[in-house]
């Protein structure tokens, strides 16, 4: 009776001091997207849509040509996009691969600089728009009493066929990754990223509209580590689309998949 009464209180115990936890991410995705959420703030009805999203992001550094070369990071992404996922119109809305170089300024700081090519699929129109991208970016990851933390300002250059300007984007990605203890290899995961367009183009981004905001996406969901090398996070994103046309703003209600590999040389 004892081993039971204290197998029970094993698993109790560390579930209660995850709670704190769970309840701020709540409030973060819940704040994140109140602004976003209301058609009434933004002065007409908003169209929605269920989507999925697949991405794989691979990391590392260049350790293994050199040792005196692991300071050098390089990363490897690749996404695909669908729409309409709920119904016999799903299709294919996006893909985009985005290489990229870094540096380790610190074990918890690097930046870095790369390339993004992305494909649009034009819904119900035929034919496809390509964007070629820029990106810089610095980020910070680490720990807090929280769980583990990012930060993680880009800038984008962006540049698509249907237009002859060059965009400019800045994006602002905060993540928290709480452990669940009585889960091992589990994390509760919740995070938020705002993007702001800088300058007008003749292919979309308008600044006169919603002072160049462009779109909000705030994400809840669960991790799981196979191995230190290989993690999964999946989960639903609500992403809020200024349209920058006379078309009604969009919410698009996401199921997204990540895998993450980490091939760093210690």
């Amino acid at each position: 009776m004892n081993t039971q009464r204290a197998s029970r209180y094993s698993i109790i115990r560390p579930a209660e001091r995850f709670i704190p936890a769970l309840y701020l991410a709540v409030a973060m995705v819940v704040c994140s997207l109140m602004p976003f959420a209301s058609p009434a703030a933004w002065g007409g009805e908003l169209q929605d849509d269920s989507r999925v999203w697949g991405a794989a992001l691979a990391r590392g550094n260049f350790g293994y040509v050199s040792p005196d070369h692991k300071r050098w990071l390089w990363w490897m992404e690749g996404q695909l996009r669908a729409r309409d996922c709920c119904s016999s119109d799903i299709a294919l809305d996006q893909s985009l691969i985005r290489p990229g170089i870094g540096y380790a300024i610190t074990d918890q700081s690097t930046v870095w600089m790369g390339y993004a090519r992305v494909t649009n699929y034009l819904d119900g129109q035929g034919g496809e728009i390509a964007e070629n991208r820029m990106w810089e970016q610095y980020m910070w990851s680490g720990s807090t009493p929280f769980g583990a933390f990012t930060f993680r300002p880009r800038l984008e250059q962006r540049w698509q066929a249907n237009g002859s300007d060059t965009g400019s984007r800045f994006r602002q990605f905060l993540k928290f990754s709480w452990p669940i203890s009585f889960l091992q290899g589990t994390d509760f995961v919740v995070w938020d990223e705002v993007f702001v367009n800088l300058y007008d183009t003749d292919w979309g981004p308008r600044l006169q509209t919603h002072l160049g905001f462009d779109q909000n996406r705030g994400f809840v969901g669960i991790g799981y580590r196979f191995s230190p090398e290989i993690k999964t996070e999946i989960g639903y994103m609500n992403q809020y689309i200024q349209t920058h046309s006379a078309a009604n703003d969009r919410v698009n209600h996401i199921l997204s998949a990540w895998l993450f590999i980490d091939l760093y040389k210690k």
